[in-house]
């Protein structure tokens, strides 16, 4: 009986722990099931989850100028760009049997949660369980946190083929100093692709992973070099590589590469690139979304300017500068330069410095004059004028040009900025349709219809952006294209994501534009751009002086390259008085530094390919296009506006519309 009673204790405790394991093992299928829901969608695409990745800029050329990323320095590959002995080497030293196992290896995890003298640190995961961790993180590191980990690598491997769990590993472990991923990593490291990785280089690469910090060979190169060679003796140990090899490779230095964080290709162009692109798109895409930033930016023409610049205004006090060159039939922005060092002040004077434009802003005065029918020839009196506006007397003398004749062409007086003659016309014309043919060429900063801007008097200012821009419209025969400075923006797989509306439209009559741009050739030829001469070619521009010698400009255009070059100081509202000896006008610097810019750059575009074709007129246009040979060559005499003589003490060279040149000789000498 005491026998049978203790069969019958045995029996119910047998069943009582049956019972109690049936309810263990339902209850973990019931939660193996639920952590099953939380995984991801792992059916497309070549990641595990949704990591930040890096955006690149691109240049015209092709060449990388610029990495964005918001903390994680990231590029996602595929495995077919990862190396062979890259992923051994990972393999061999993380998860040996990766190919083999679920997702987690029992004896390893025993000894990992303290079972048998080991601990619970996350010793010993697998390739899987870290996936899991970096999928889910979190800091608490429990025997429980454990199990879960295990149940859901167990998931993950049931789910997801070997080889892609090992590449969703590859793109997203941490390599140390900002890189995340392999991609990352090999650039930054080695300065190659993941894909490039030499034996040498995947074991160091996969010695760093396990502690990025400790092991880092930039500072503590000593360390990795011992971490590296270990990795090649266990990948010996495994078959991977011979013993000679190995030896031959452990002796190896571990030939980093130079320290490389960012390329300091045109930085204001690439921060301009990058606001736009956050207003468009928002921080988040821009900084982790892997975005590949094509520009139209040329780097060989930026260098040429950034040259110039330095060359004329480089010393230790010099007034700052900004530059902004444009094709003027594609509006696409070739070259920036927002100042003079961007790692000292990152406010860009090229696109949102607004000052002053002084006599820059006559072009547009003389293309509503234009407009309205007044000839090139028209004589205008020259003497300082007084008049009286809304807000009192204008007074009016000319600054640029004191020894002006008392009556001069309107050819002369936009040859030598002659600031009476165009106060006249604004206060013939008024001020608004000054502003409304400002609007047409491009201009978009506040202008107020104040009679003082044609003079470039305004509260806010311009841009050289827009101001080149503007010019663009007359150098493009009236058309008006707005700047761009990116072609496409795609995602990391090519799709395009943005891309910038092109409009070309015609703002301004044909023969307005082209009539004021033979007009801004002689103030190249004979006038205060002198200094923007280039041999062989035709220049047409206009040089800009502000009150006080504050601020400086010259914008011109020779081909179909418009350039605007602005110098003053940073700070606005400092006289140029003196600045090397001389005072500061549009026809100094400016003028100086454009004509050496655009001289080399006339230079590079005849090597490389031929622009893109002009802009066509839309179906409806049906205005008969005057050709750019009807505008002739013509010697005149501005006092009398007529042929000049051969006692004429005052000759000028003008261009004219074929159709208007004077017929009589001047009769004054």
């Amino acid at each position: 009986m005491v026998v049978s009673g203790r069969v019958a204790a045995l029996l119910k405790i047998s069943a009582s722990v049956f019972a109690l394991c049936a309810v263990v093992f339902i209850a973990a299928g019931f939660y193996i099931f639920y952590l099953s829901t939380t995984l991801p969608d792992f059916e497309e695409g070549p990641l595990m989850f949704e990591a930040a990745q890096t955006s690149m800029v691109y240049a015209s050329d092709g060449s990388l100028i610029a990495q964005w990323h918001a903390g994680e320095d990231r590029t996602i590959v595929p495995m077919s760009a990862i190396a062979k002995t890259l992923q051994d080497a990972v393999v061999v030293t993380q998860d040996p049997g990766f190919f083999e196992h679920r997702g987690f290896d029992l004896d390893v995890i025993l000894a990992s949660a303290g079972i048998g003298g080991g601990r619970v640190d996350g010793a010993g995961s697998t390739i899987t369980q870290q996936m899991v961790k970096m999928m889910f993180p979190d800091e608490e590191r429990t025997l429980i946190r454990k199990v879960q980990e295990t149940l859901l690598a167990h998931e993950l491997s049931t789910r997801v083929e070997k080889e892609r769990l090992l590449e969703g590993y590859l793109n997203t472990v941490y390599f140390g100093h900002g890189a995340y991923g392999i991609e990352a990593a090999a650039g930054r490291f080695f300065g190659v692709r993941a894909s490039e990785l030499t034996l040498h280089q995947s074991a160091m690469l996969a010695a760093l992973i396990d502690s990025p910090g400790a092991r880092s060979p930039i500072n503590q190169p000593e360390v990795a070099l011992r971490e590296r060679n270990e990795v090649l003796e266990i990948m010996e140990q495994q078959g991977l590589i011979s013993e000679v090899v190995r030896s031959e490779v452990a002796s190896l230095d571990l030939g980093l590469a130079a320290r490389k964080d960012a390329p300091d290709v045109a930085p204001y162009f690439v921060e301009h690139v990058k606001q736009m692109l956050i207003e468009e798109l928002g921080s988040d895409p821009v900084f982790t979304g892997g975005l590949r930033v094509y520009t139209t930016l040329r780097p060989d023409l930026q260098r040429e300017a950034e040259k110039a610049a330095a060359r004329f205004l480089g010393r230790v006090g010099d007034p700052e500068y900004a530059i902004v060159a444009i094709e003027s039939k594609t509006g696409e922005i070739v070259t920036m330069v927002g100042g003079r060092d961007f790692a000292t002040n990152q406010f860009n004077l090229a696109s949102q410095g607004r000052r002053q434009p002084g006599s820059a802003f006559k072009t547009f005065v003389l293309a509503e004059a234009i407009e309205r029918g007044v000839r090139p020839d028209q004589v205008f009196d020259a003497t300082p004028y007084t008049v009286r506006v809304t807000d009192g007397i204008w007074t009016v003398n000319n600054y640029e040009n004191e020894s002006t004749a008392p009556r001069v062409t309107l050819q002369a007086a936009t040859d030598w900025s002659v600031n009476a003659v165009y106060a006249r016309l604004i206060m013939n014309m008024g001020a608004e349709s000054v502003v409304d043919m400002a609007r047409r060429a491009g201009i978009t900063s506040p202008l107020d219809a104040n009679p003082a801007i044609a003079l470039g008097g305004m509260e806010i200012g311009v841009s050289p952006l827009e101001m080149t821009s503007a010019y663009g419209t007359f150098a493009n025969g009236g058309y008006r294209v707005a700047p761009v400075a990116i072609t496409r923006v795609t995602d990391s797989e090519g799709n395009v994501v943005w891309e910038p509306t092109r409009v070309s439209e015609r703002t301004i009559e044909e023969r307005v534009a082209r009539q004021v741009s033979a007009m801004l050739v002689g103030t190249v030829e004979s006038g205060t751009g002198a200094a923007a001469r280039i041999p062989g070619l035709s220049v047409a521009g206009k040089t800009g002086t502000t009150q006080s010698y504050r601020d400086a400009w010259f914008v011109g255009f020779t081909g179909n390259i418009v350039t605007g070059v602005w110098v003053g100081h940073r700070e606005g509202q400092v006289d140029m008085t003196n600045v090397r000896g001389i005072q500061v006008s549009g026809g100094s610097f400016p003028t100086q530094i454009w004509g050496a810019f655009m001289t080399r750059t006339q230079a590079l575009l005849r090597q490389s390919a031929p622009p893109p074709p002009a802009p066509q007129a839309p179906a409806s246009e049906t205005a008969t296009p005057t050709p750019a040979e009807s505008f002739v060559e013509v010697t005149i005499c501005p006092e009398s506006a007529r042929i000049a003589g051969p006692t004429c003490p005052s000759p000028e060279k003008i261009y004219l519309d074929a159709r208007v040149v004077p017929q009589a000789v001047c009769n004054l000498h």
